[in-house]
């Protein structure tokens, strides 16, 4: 799929508790969002996936008529940004060679290596691909090139980053945008974008890992000497902490989920008094009202296990990637707490640091929110990797697009 980049490009992203749709200019190097709209809790989706077709379609119908009320009319085709703990990601390499007859190496040679790459890829059946994106090439005997156009090869080879989700969750997704009438340009996952959107290249070559705490799951997103290491899906998001909320104070799942995040607060020095604050609110009233000083108490306690257990993981997958003392960068809604990061630092001795959207122009509310750095994250891929990757699949000239056309209509029908 080819994908052409214009000024007013529009994402929509699916995650944990929201819709949003975004317009921005990739053009410059350094993105800008044009306008945005968003929907906070939208019906018919659960945790980034969709509960419920048909109110999943009015959701997002919604979000778009109030993104702008003309979309039908102008025929948007969104990116697609996705936040769910079914995304996964694999690597795979393979090569292929021209039998003693050295070739120039073009795009159509990388497509068809890339290609080949995916075929054989032994993903589970349950996986569906939603972006493959080459982190390297062998040509001949050497390896780790970043651009072999124009080389001179008996061998190319390619090592390929497939970014995947389960395959019956991306249908149901992707029958939303049907039932809403709006065609999609692309998907592409969180775990993707977000890394473009906060980091930097010093941090992606001396070692960084992206913690991306969203409510239903925690994306561990490692990079060393310029590369994605490898990413895994934690179990324990916010969700896990409002959990624990409900079973201290006898309370419902929603209703914890709503104290959190207005009272939850991870600053050690807090002085709260006497105040009350109510653990369930109806019709616009509290009642089963605790001191909140108790609350935030059994707060900090219940975060501190819930950080060591994180911190647990995080070594295991470090181990496990051969990887040691990267820097921790956090990201997502979840680390939007009062005096997070202080309260890390009572836990580790870990470099760490809130990771915000880098060189990109885009409302105050945006650039100061954790959870938009998926979607604005978009927009750098847009503006750093997509010119690339056109440079390495488009095919160019008459000929070559006339070649192009008719192998794709000969697999489509033979």
């Amino acid at each position: 799929m080819t994908f052409e980049i214009k000024p007013g490009k529009v994402t929509v992203y699916i995650g944990s508790h929201k819709l949003v749709a975004l317009e921005g200019n990739a053009e410059r190097e350094e993105p800008s969002i044009l306008r945005y709209a968003s929907l906070k809790n939208p019906e018919g989706f659960d945790g980034g996936l969709v509960s419920n077709l048909e109110k999943a379609a009015e959701s997002l119908e919604n979000l778009m008529t109030l993104f702008d009320k003309d979309w039908r009319i102008k025929n948007l085709r969104p990116f697609v940004v996705l936040g769910n703990r079914k995304l996964k990601t694999y690597e795979f390499s393979s090569s292929q060679y021209y039998q003693g007859l050295e070739r120039t190496i073009s795009p159509q040679e990388i497509r068809s290596v890339v290609a080949q790459t995916r075929s054989v890829a032994t993903l589970p059946l349950s996986e569906f691909i939603l972006q493959a994106i080459p982190e390297s090439f062998l040509v001949n005997d050497t390896y780790n090139i970043r651009n072999p156009l124009g080389l001179e090869a008996y061998r190319l080879g390619v090592t390929l980053k497939l970014y995947t989700m389960s395959f019956q969750d991306f249908k149901n997704l992707s029958k939303t945008f049907e039932s809403a009438e709006l065609e999609v340009a692309g998907y592409f996952p969180k775990t993707l974008t977000v890394s473009e959107s906060v980091l930097n290249e010093e941090e992606k070559d001396e070692g960084a890992l992206l913690i991306d705490v969203a409510d239903d799951g925690i994306y561990l997103v490692l990079w060393n000497e310029g590369r994605l290491v490898g990413t895994r899906m934690l179990e324990i998001g916010g969700r896990f902490l409002s959990g624990q909320i409900a079973g201290q104070w006898g309370i419902e799942p929603h209703d914890a989920r709503k104290v959190k995040e207005r009272y939850g607060s991870l600053n050690l020095n807090s002085d709260f008094g006497e105040e009350l604050i109510p653990l369930v609110e109806r019709n616009g009233k509290g009642n089963c009202q605790v001191r909140r000083r108790d609350f935030h108490a059994k707060f900090l306690e219940q975060a501190g296990g819930w950080l060591a257990e994180l911190l647990k993981q995080c070594d295991s997958f470090l181990a496990e990637n051969r990887s040691s003392h990267p820097q921790y960068i956090f990201t997502g809604g979840g680390v939007a707490f009062d005096g997070f990061l202080e309260f890390f630092q009572k836990y580790s001795n870990q470099e760490a640091r809130i990771g915000l959207p880098r060189k990109i122009e885009a409302a105050t509310e945006l650039l100061v929110d954790p959870s938009m750095n998926g979607a604005l994250g978009m927009y750098r891929w847009f503006s750093l990797h997509m010119p690339e990757r056109e440079k390495f699949f488009a095919p160019k000239g008459f000929f070559e697009k006339t070649i192009f056309s008719a192998r794709e209509w000969f697999s489509a029908y033979f």
